[in-house]
C-alpha cells in the first residue's frame, strides 16, 4: 500500500509540475484520474477526523453534482483544483530535514539562550528562538522547543511552565506563518484573490515585526518578577552557533531570491516557482555544507511517516477541492450573495466578519484550509470592488490566528501532546492577543482599501 501511495502522490506532483510548462488539458485529465485513485487508496488508515470531513463534503459534493445536473466529463478535472497545495505539502519536508540534519535547531538555543537570569528574558528568546525555527521546520518547532522551556522552567509549578509555553511557542508560530513562504496557507489565498505575494510581502513582514515586538513586551514585563536558579541559566554562545546563524539567515534569504528570480524568469505564480526551487535548493545547499549523503538518508529515513501525512491531506483537501468546484459551477450559493450585496459598500464589516468567522469555525473544529475554501467562495463576489490586498492581508492574519487559538488546530493538538491539558484552556491563554492580533490586521487591512 505505501508504495502504491508513494506512486500516486509522487504522480500527482510531478504532473502537476510538468502541466506549469505544457499546460496540456490531457494532462489535466490524468492529474484528476490519479486524485481520485489517491483519494480512494488514502482513505482507509487516515486520521479519523480528516476521514470523516472528507466524507461529509464528497457526499454532499456528490449530491449537487447530481441535483444540478453537472457535466460528468468535468468530474476528473474537479479533482485538480488543489493541486497547488498538495505539491507543496509533499514538497516543503526537504526544507525541514536539511533543518534538522544541519543541526541549526540547536545552534539557535546556544546562541538565543544565553546570559538568561530571569522568566522575562528568557521568554523574549523563546519567542525568538521560536519565531525563527518556525520559519524553517515549522511544526517540527513545537516538541524542540517545549523541551528546551520545560527544563528551564523546571524550578517553577505546572501552570507557569504550561502557560508560558503556550505563549512563548504559539504565539511566535502565528507571527512567523503569516509571511512565511512555504505557509500553505498564504498560497491558497493568493490563488483565492489573485492577489500578489511579493506586494503583499512587505505588509504581512510589518506586521510581524509589530506583532513581535508587542508580545516581545509583555511576555518580558509579564516574567520578569520570576528568577531562574544559577544552574537553570544556559552558557555563553560560542563562534560556532553564530556562524549557523548567519548560515541560515543567508539561507532563507537566498531561498527566497531564488523562488522570485525562478518566478519572473519562468513567467510563474510565487508558489510554483517555490515547488520547482526546494529540492534542488536544498540538495545544493546540503552538499555545499557537506550533508548531502546524510541528508539523502534522513529522508529516505522519515520518508514514511511523511507519506501518512500525506495521505491524510489528500483525504482532506481532494475533497475540499471537489466541494468548492462543484458549489462554484452549480451556484448554490447565487441567492445567498445577493442577499450580502450590500457589505460591498461596507468593507470594514467585511474585513471584520472574515477574522470573526475565522476564530468561530476553529473553535468549534473546522479545519483552516475548509474555513479559507468557504470564505473564498463568500469573499470572490465583492473582489471587484474591494482591494483584494486588503482581503488578503486579512484572510490570511485570520487563518494564522488560529496556530494559537484553534482548539485542535495542529500547533495545539501538538502542544498539548505534552501539556495534557483541555485544549480550551490552550485557547483561553492567548484569546485575548487573538484579538489584538486580527485586529490589528483588520485595521491595516483597511488602510489599505
Amino acid at each position: 500500500m505505501k508504495r502504491l501511495q508513494f506512486l500516486l502522490y509522487s504522480s500527482f506532483v510531478a504532473i502537476y509540475i510538468l502541466n506549469l510548462f505544457i499546460e496540456s488539458i490531457a494532462l489535466n485529465y490524468l492529474q484528476g484520474l490519479i486524485g481520485i485513485l489517491a483519494l480512494i487508496f488514502s482513505f482507509v488508515g487516515a486520521n479519523r477526523t480528516y476521514q470523516v470531513i472528507g466524507t461529509i463534503l464528497t457526499v454532499v459534493s456528490s449530491l449537487l453534482f447530481i441535483v444540478h445536473g453537472l457535466s460528468l466529463t468535468n468530474l476528473a478535472l474537479y479533482f485538480t483544483s488543489m493541486g497547488l497545495l498538495l505539491s507543496l505539502l509533499y514538497i516543503i519536508p526537504f526544507i525541514n530535514h536539511y533543518m534538522i540534519v544541519g543541526r541549526y535547531d540547536q545552534a539557535l538555543y546556544k546562541i538565543l539562550q544565553s546570559n538568561t537570569h530571569h522568566l522575562g528574558k528568557f521568554y523574549a528568546k523563546s519567542y525568538l528562538t521560536s519565531y525563527t525555527l518556525t520559519l524553517f521546520i515549522f511544526v517540527s518547532t513545537i516538541p524542540l522547543v517545549y523541551q528546551f522551556i520545560r527544563e528551564q522552567t523546571s524550578q517553577f509549578n505546572q501552570q507557569i511552565t504550561n502557560q508560558f509555553a503556550t505563549r512563548s511557542i504559539l504565539r511566535p508560530f502565528a507571527a512567523a506563518n503569516v509571511w512565511s513562504p512555504i505557509e500553505v496557507y498564504i498560497a491558497l489565498v493568493v490563488a483565492i484573490t489573485g492577489s500578489y505575494y511579493l506586494h503583499l510581502l512587505p505588509f504581512l513582514i510589518g506586521f510581524s515585526l509589530i506583532m513581535l515586538t508587542i508580545d516581545i513586551s509583555l511576555g518580558y514585563f509579564r516574567y520578569r518578577s520570576y528568577t531562574l536558579l544559577p544552574n537553570q541559566e544556559v552558557t555563553k554562545v560560542n563562534r560556532q552557533a553564530v556562524n549557523k546563524l548567519l548560515t541560515l539567515i543567508c539561507f532563507l534569504v537566498l531561498f527566497v531570491g531564488t523562488a522570485t528570480g525562478t518566478h519572473i524568469a519562468l513567467n510563474l505564480e510565487f508558489f510554483d516557482a517555490i515547488i520547482i526551487v526546494i529540492i534542488p535548493y536544498t540538495l545544493l545547499w546540503a552538499y555545499l555544507t557537506g550533508k548531502f549523503r546524510t541528508f539523502i538518508r534522513y529522508n529516505q529515513k522519515v520518508w514514511g511517516g511523511h507519506l501518512w501525512t500525506m495521505q491524510n491531506f489528500m483525504v482532506l483537501l481532494l475533497p475540499v477541492g471537489l466541494f468548492n468546484e462543484v458549489i462554484s459551477d452549480s451556484g448554490v450559493l447565487n441567492n445567498i450573495m445577493k442577499s450580502l450585496v450590500w457589505l460591498e459598500h461596507q468593507p470594514l464589516l467585511l474585513l471584520i466578519f472574515i477574522q470573526i468567522s475565522s476564530m468561530f469555525l476553529a473553535f468549534v473544529g473546522f479545519h483552516p484550509l475548509l474555513t479559507l475554501s468557504i470564505q473564498g467562495l463568500f469573499i470572490t463576489p465583492f473582489l471587484d470592488t474591494i482591494n483584494p490586498l486588503s482581503v488578503s492581508i486579512v484572510m490570511i492574519v485570520s487563518v494564522v490566528t488560529n496556530d494559537m487559538t484553534g482548539t485542535f488546530n495542529v500547533p495545539i493538538t501538538m502542544l498539548n501532546q505534552y501539556l495534557k491539558r483541555n485544549p480550551y484552556h490552550l485557547t483561553l491563554w492567548n484569546i485575548g492577543y487573538a484579538l489584538l492580533f486580527g485586529g490589528i490586521g483588520v485595521f491595516i487591512g483597511y488602510l489599505l482599501l
